[in-house]
């Protein structure tokens, strides 16, 4: 999904990570996946959250010295399941115009979600945790009007700017568009992994 077969052959998610553009389609996957950065210099290391690691475009909390030595992505917990989703003008080999993770934990019963996070590229200086969507999701049946309710507020925390692929409006309503089917694909494949395990 990122970029052609040369880049695919040769590209890391690390490198795409320390790149820091808003727009980089494996950081809100990484985002929802509860990655955690190390960060290493000659005589000590230290761990930062992926939603934490990029600064400002093209801007990372990488120090002088420092080094991305490795990504952690814990293991999935029973009833997980994520999602990432973009819009983009061609069918690859282009920016994000938004681009939206998903994740979420369901009960055994698979109807109540116990845990979610959302994260949205392309739409802030830098990829965004929307906690705020997330936590609003935590406790609830899982439903249309659910959903709807995490999208709108995704889309409030969304901070596009106008450009040549597209106006703050456009990618506002895509930031609400593409949060709630990534999260219904996220819900899907939530339930699918917890009837393997049952």
């Amino acid at each position: 999904m990122i970029g052609g077969v040369q880049i695919q052959g040769r590209a890391s998610l690390g490198g795409n990570l320390c790149n820091a553009s808003p727009a980089a389609d494996s950081i809100p996957a990484l985002i929802v996946h509860h990655a955690i950065c190390d960060i290493a210099l000659p005589q000590t290391r230290r761990r930062v959250p992926v939603e934490e690691f990029c600064i400002a475009p093209g801007k990372t909390v990488l120090g002088r010295g420092e080094f991305l030595a490795s990504l952690h992505l814990p293991p999935p917990p029973p009833g997980f399941g994520a999602a990432y989703l973009r819009f983009i003008p061609r069918n690859e080999m282009d920016i994000a115009v938004v681009g939206v993770g998903a994740s979420v934990q369901l009960d055994e019963s698979r109807r109540r979600i116990i845990a979610a996070r959302i994260a949205l590229g392309a739409v802030a200086p830098t990829p965004i945790l929307v906690s705020a969507a997330g936590e609003a999701l935590v406790g609830a049946d899982v439903s249309e009007a659910a959903i709807a309710r995490a999208a709108q507020i995704a889309q409030a925390a969304a901070r596009p700017i106008s450009d040549m692929r597209g106006t703050a409006e456009f990618r506002r309503h895509l930031v609400g568009v593409l949060t709630q089917r990534a999260l219904n694909k996220a819900i899907e494949r939530a339930s699918r992994q917890t009837e393997q395990a049952a």
